[in-house]
Parts: structure tokens; sequence; C-alpha cells
């Protein structure tokens, strides 16, 4: 948060977001359509942009989404299930298949039978197979392509980000990606609002749209996966849409979750950063290690307030002040209400999911169990993920209002995935949870499969 004496009173906030009207496109695909992946594009020089629709009802809402799933209803994983099983043995085998006959991958392979949550896996080593559960439904494309659920609006588990984690996950330990400003425009930037300048409204106005184009372009890193796949740029666009949030230029639709531009009052100069990490109750395993459970909200905001140097380079201020804490514990606290509204806030829990399915196969060691060894997932060359061109740079939006006599900028954000810190809270279910965690694997076992798709049924 950047300060300075203005008798006219405006703050100001500065933030690495994101503006545009185009969406995703990917390439490399085995022929499918599976390509419009989110609401964000990136030109030739990895620069992203995005496209803003209503998430929640407004292009496409719940009675469009029947109808289209009426329309296009040719396949049993349109039925909504409270518990859907997908075998990732057989899911595998299923994508060979496809592969082997040179054929399209089918929607329904594509994103799980419409799995939109990972609670369980399940793990049957005389049946050499390794499955995961949870709630599905049929799915329609949004807006911008992305497929969510018909009543729900839920996003669907995508195979590309399945095979994408498990690649990693044998590299690194850390996914993630952050927005930051370059350390040198940033030290611009503070030179120009320490200048000082006329008071008038228009001339107010006019400095705060110069402090946009003194920040320009902001950097973009992406961690531990491939920056063109989905994977990364869902990180990249749910990091955006928190920054939007939180300068004001987005209203969530959700009750209570203000903006910390609403929250910020004045102080030093100091740059607040929000970063999102997993956030689960606890990661449940039977004694004998053949069920596991799933239980959380899977994301959660944290805070941090940095200061910056003459030449630009950040680091940790000795303290965090409220309204920073404040708004990242009422966004953690709104986020299942969110991620309900807004379907990139479901995916970033989605992939949190499988990066900790991922970490919880290598930790576990559940591949052996099952004697699995995920050839056609792991192959890069084989099963080729859709890409997109890599996003390198954001443009930096500004944001003000009237409030005493200060000018503050906010910059600075990211998601953090760490799965396997996440298994510390690896713990054998209570009393009260281990006798239902094994009745559901065992009627998991012997629930009515068809022929038509083995590699996925509903309990």
């Amino acid at each position: 948060m950047f300060t300075t004496r203005r008798s006219l009173g405006l703050m100001i906030a500065v933030c690495g977001v994101l503006a545009g009207e185009v969406f995703a496109q990917g390439n490399n695909n085995q022929n499918n359509n599976q390509n419009n992946a989110s609401g964000i594009k990136v030109d030739a020089q990895g620069v992203v942009s995005f496209a803003l629709a209503n998430d929640s009802a407004g292009v496409l809402d719940k009675k469009r989404r029947e109808a289209a799933a009426k329309k296009n209803a040719v396949s049993d994983s349109s039925k909504r299930s409270d518990q859907r099983l997908v075998s990732l043995v057989k899911l595998e085998r299923r994508v060979e298949e496809c592969l082997a006959e040179r054929k399209p991958i089918p929607d329904e392979v594509f994103y799980l039978a419409g799995l939109q949550r990972i609670d369980q896996v399940f793990v049957f080593p005389d049946d050499k197979d390794l499955v995961i559960a949870g709630p599905a439904e049929g799915f329609v494309p949004d807006a911008v392509g992305r497929m969510i659920g018909v009543e729900s609006g839920r996003p669907a588990l995508r195979l590309d980000d399945l095979a994408v984690t498990l690649r990693t996950l044998v590299k690194s330990r850390e996914v993630g990606c952050s927005i930051d400003p370059v350390p040198e425009r940033l030290a611009s930037l503070q030179k120009f609002v320490q200048a000082g300048g006329p008071s008038t409204v228009a001339a107010v106005e006019a400095r705060f749209k110069q402090m946009d184009d003194i920040l320009g372009l902001q950097n973009v890193r992406v961690d531990g996966v491939p920056a063109e796949t989905h994977f990364a740029l869902s990180l990249i666009e749910a990091d955006y849409r928190m920054k939007r949030i939180s300068i004001g230029l987005e209203n969530p639709g959700v009750k209570g979750l203000k903006s910390h531009l609403a929250m910020i009052g004045a102080g030093g100069n100091t740059i607040q950063r929000w970063w999102f990490v997993p956030l689960y109750d606890a990661i449940y395993r039977s004694d004998d290690g053949l069920a596991y459970q799933f239980e959380g909200q899977r994301v959660q905001l944290l805070s941090q307030e940095e200061m910056s140097d003459a030449q630009g380079n950040r680091s940790a201020a000795a303290t965090t002040r409220l309204s920073t804490q404040a708004f990242a514990k009422q966004f953690t606290e709104k986020y299942p209400e969110l991620a309900d509204r807004s379907p990139i806030f479901a995916e970033l829990q989605n992939l949190i999911d499988l990066a900790v399915l991922a970490a919880l196969i290598q930790k576990e060691r559940l591949d052996h169990k099952v004697d699995w060894k995920m050839t056609t997932l792991l192959d890069e060359q084989r099963f080729l993920v859709p890409t997109y061109p890599t996003p390198k740079q954001v443009p930096s939006l500004v944001n003000y209002k009237r409030a005493g006599s200060n000018i503050v900028g906010l910059v600075g954000g990211g998601v953090t995935i760490r799965p396997q810190q996440v298994l510390n809270k690896l713990t054998s279910p209570p009393d009260s949870k281990a006798p239902r965690l094994d009745a559901i694997r065992t009627t998991a076992a012997s629930a009515k499969r068809t022929d038509s798709h083995p590699w996925w049924w509903d309990r």
C-alpha cells in the first residue's frame, strides 16, 4: 500500500489485474474439441487478457443449461449422482484405446464422467484397481467454454489436469503461480507517489492513470507445471479474479464479501500480498491403507505485508495490518459460496484435489499396490494435453475511492500448492467415521457396473 498526503482525499488501488474480451484456445488435443479452457487469452507476446462472463446466472443460467443438457443428453453420465466412482486404471485404458484407434477422446472420458470433486480414494489390490469418488452430474459448456454442471454450475474435473499433476509430482514438490510487478517499475512508482502533485480532482485522476502507466505490465511466473497448460492458466485466472475482487473492480455477488479497497485505511508504504493455498480439515486413511477420505473446503487465502526498497525489491514487513488480514479471513470464510457462484474458484478446488491425489498416490505408493504403471498418462509424447500460448505478462489496472487524505496502492498475489504438506494431515478416521469409510469402499466394489462404460459407475 502506497500513501501520500492529499488535500483532496482520494484512495487509489493499483493491482496486477487483467482485461479482455476473447477466450483461450488450445492445441494438441488428439483432434478433439476440449480446447475452450477458460476466459483467458494469451497473445503472441505472452500478454494475458481475460473475458469476464457472468459466471452465476447471466449468459448461461440454469434453465439454459438444463435445456442444453436435454438436447445433448446422450450418455449415462448426464445423470446426477451423489457418489460417482471413476477407475483411474480403466480410465487410462479407455484413453489408450482411443489413441490406438486414432479416435477422439470423448467428452465423457475427458471430463471424468462429470466428476466434480474427489471425496474418496479406494484401493482394490485384488482387482488391481484405483478408484476416486465424488459428486457428479451432466455438463454443458458455459459462456467461455468451461464444462460446468447442469444443476450446480460447478466445473468437471479434467483428464489433462490429472495427467499434468501426475507428471508434475514426479519432478516437483510445489505447484503455483504469481503475478508480480517489475522491481524497476515498482521503484519508479514509489518515487512518483512520494513526489506528490496537484490536488484537484482532475489532477489526481490523471495521476492514478499515470501510476497505471508507470507500473505497466507485470510478470507472470508459473511453478511446477508447464505454463502452457490448462492447469497453469486456471491458476492465473483464479489469482486474477481474486485481485479484481480485492481492488473493488468486480462484485463477486457474495453477501458479506467486501473488497480490500473498502476496508483499507491510511498507513505507511507497504504492499499487500495475498495468495491461495490448500485447506483441508483432514485426510483420513483407513487402518489397512485401502480407503481415504478428503474433507474440507480445499482452498484458503493467506496474507502478508511487504516492503519495497528504493530498487523495487520486495521483502516481508515486520507486521501485517488488520485490513489485510481481514480481507484474507473473509475471503476464506466466503470461499464455498464464491466457488458456487464463480466456476474458476471451484476449478481451483478441483486442481488442488488432483494435486493432493497425485501426492497421495506417490506417498502411499498406491500405484504399486495395484500394479498401475500409468504408462499412457505419464507419456508426454503419447498423450498430448491441450496447450496454449505461454503466459508471460499481464497489464496493471487501478481503482480508487475518496478516503481521507491518502493515495493507496495494492500489488502482489499468487497461488502456492504444496500437496505433500497437505498429507501431513493424513490420519486415521475417528471411531465415528471409520465404519462408514470402510462401508463405502465395500459398497463401491459391489455396485453395479455397465459394459458400455466399465471405467465409471454410481453407488
